[in-house]
């Protein structure tokens, strides 16, 4: 749906990028969509930059063409801690901005993110949510068409700046209901999380924790499987390729384990692009040679849970479940069933004094809703119960604490 109004054609003057960026720094709060191409490529291509600002009721919408003109300075407000800038399922345009750019996102808000917190639905479309908080249906026809053809249609303009449009209609009120229940924090610390993995990248020489199997491998084997991984990464990030297109993984992992001896032994494996060994063959062998005789530590082995601790983490998992229930937030937000797995190695462990960072559970709001209850329970202080209509809840024992079950 759009206003009717033959949209304005994109942004192509430098001055006026400017100009809208000083508009928007202005505003203090704008909202943001990216356009891009990602077939057949490792970086998407960016092909349009769209911004909304101004007035709820009837926001100011533009566009810009980055195929005809330098839009940092806009986009670099998304790395300005004093603007706002608010998108939906923000990861795929953070990480572009970061890979593009270098932008390390500063106030950014989702309102994807905020609409699951708000019970309205985990990982909601951008349409159904317009048409849930405005009683609007948008038009998606143009949702999947060529971005990098020029000029753009006035249907692919008018869905575009739709995007931007409603997204800062619909932000206020996401953020009012977030204030009124008290969530509002919780929402702008998930988007913060989303944000940081959003933009974190593995350097090269690191890329080999990304293939499949590669804590299977100790030594020299793992050393070649990050020498050929980091050249690889190199390669695909110069050739703007995927990964896969260069190598399969399953490829590179057979040729860490059995290094060829030469060129012609390593244009017989299969899983490399044609023609590459010939081309880059040297380079790769040189790889794989250098990393193995210098390898990174080998990955820490893990014993498996005994009996018990897999029961516990079923019954844990049970918990965060009654808890996201009861609160109407995804149980991936409070705990996913991996970190569950590393609470309970931890507390089977014995350090009960120090958790580990990466159990976000236990801090926060995350802790308020589910990690205290967590604890509660393996201190046994606490009872995972089932009532009569099969509801799971927590009931806290002693000490009179009172009751808390999902209904």
């Amino acid at each position: 749906m759009s206003d009717g109004l033959r949209p304005r054609p994109p942004v192509t003057d430098p001055g006026e990028v400017s100009d809208l960026a000083r508009t928007l720094r202005a505003a203090g709060t704008f909202a943001l969509d990216l356009e891009f191409v990602s077939e057949s490529r490792y970086i998407p291509e960016l092909c349009l930059v769209q911004v909304g600002w101004g007035s709820t009721e009837a926001p100011e919408v533009a566009a810009l063409d980055p195929l005809a003109v330098d839009v940092g300075p806009v986009v670099a407000l998304v790395g300005d801690p004093g603007v706002r800038t608010v998108l939906h399922a923000a990861t795929a345009d953070l990480a572009l901005l970061a890979q593009r750019f270098g932008i390390v996102p500063a106030a950014v808000l989702d309102s994807q993110v905020a609409a699951a917190f708000l019970g309205i639905g985990d990982q909601i479309g951008y349409g159904n949510l317009v048409e849930a908080l405005l009683g609007l249906r948008l038009d998606k026809g143009a949702q999947f068409t060529d971005w990098r053809r020029r000029p753009l249609s006035p249907q692919q303009l008018a869905y575009a700046l739709d995007d931007v449009r409603y997204l800062h209609q619909l932000w206020p009120k996401l953020e009012a209901r977030l204030r009124e229940r008290g969530r509002f924090a919780w929402a702008e610390d998930e988007t913060a999380r989303v944000a940081r993995a959003a933009v974190t990248r593995l350097l090269p020489e690191e890329a080999y924790r990304k293939v499949k199997g590669w804590n299977e491998l100790h030594g020299k084997p793992l050393g070649a499987l990050a020498g050929a991984a980091a050249w690889r990464e190199r390669l695909a990030l110069a050739d703007n390729k995927p990964p896969s297109w260069i190598a399969q993984d399953r490829t590179l992992f057979d040729l860490a384990r059995r290094i060829p001896h030469d060129v012609r032994a390593l244009a017989e494996q299969r899983g490399l692009r044609e023609g590459l060994a010939y081309k880059h063959g040297a380079e790769l062998l040189t790889a794989l040679r250098e990393g193995a005789a210098d390898p990174p530590p080998s990955p820490p082995r893990f014993e498996r849970l005994p009996a018990k601790a897999e029961v516990w983490s079923v019954l844990l998992s049970g918990i965060v479940a009654a808890r996201a229930k009861e609160t109407g937030i995804a149980p991936r937000y409070l705990a996913a069933r991996d970190e569950v797995e590393r609470l309970v190695r931890w507390w089977l462990d014995g350090d009960r004094e120090n958790p580990p960072p990466d159990l976000a559970v236990l801090a926060g709001w995350r802790h308020e809703i589910a990690g205290g209850a967590l604890l509660a329970w393996l201190k046994g202080e606490a009872q995972l119960v089932i009532d009569e209509a099969s509801e799971v809840g927590v009931r806290m024992v002693g000490g009179g604490v009172a009751e808390q079950q999902v209904r």
